[in-house]
């Protein structure tokens, strides 16, 4: 089936969707580790759900955008980041590790993983030259 632009703007806003949540993700987790010693007040910010519901997001929306960009440009790279920076971050929740200077890193990684990821995936329907007409 061929594709047109229009199909790809959805999955576009996904992969920009996804790099902006992955980078509020990494945000959320350092300010929790810097400052929640010295701001109980923002301990709702330090509750378990919403870690996992960032997660859960990262993972509906990579899965939205890069499953068919790989299904039509076959890149595994962002696939590959993809799940580095999700089994990082899956890992840390499952873990229960306390905010810490090597759960910033940790976070800097996996987000990283992730917006470079979408970065990428978006990319590719840019330069596409496989023949469906792209944005």
């Amino acid at each position: 089936m061929p594709f047109s632009a229009r199909d790809t703007e959805p999955r576009s806003a996904l992969d920009t969707m996804g790099a902006t949540a992955s980078f509020a993700c990494a945000v959320h987790c350092v300010v929790v580790a810097l400052f929640l010693g010295a701001a109980p007040t923002l301990s709702f910010f330090a509750a378990s759900w919403v870690d996992w519901a960032f997660l859960v997001s990262s993972v509906l929306i990579g899965f939205g955008s890069l499953v068919p960009g790989y299904r039509l440009h076959r890149q595994r790279r962002p696939l590959a980041l993809f799940a580095i920076g999700i089994s990082l971050l899956l890992g840390l929740r499952l873990m229960r590790v306390a905010p810490s200077l090597s759960e910033i890193l940790v976070v800097a990684v996996a987000a990283g993983s992730l917006i470079a990821a979408h970065w990428i995936n978006r990319g590719a329907a840019h330069r596409c030259t496989c023949g469906h007409e792209h944005h």
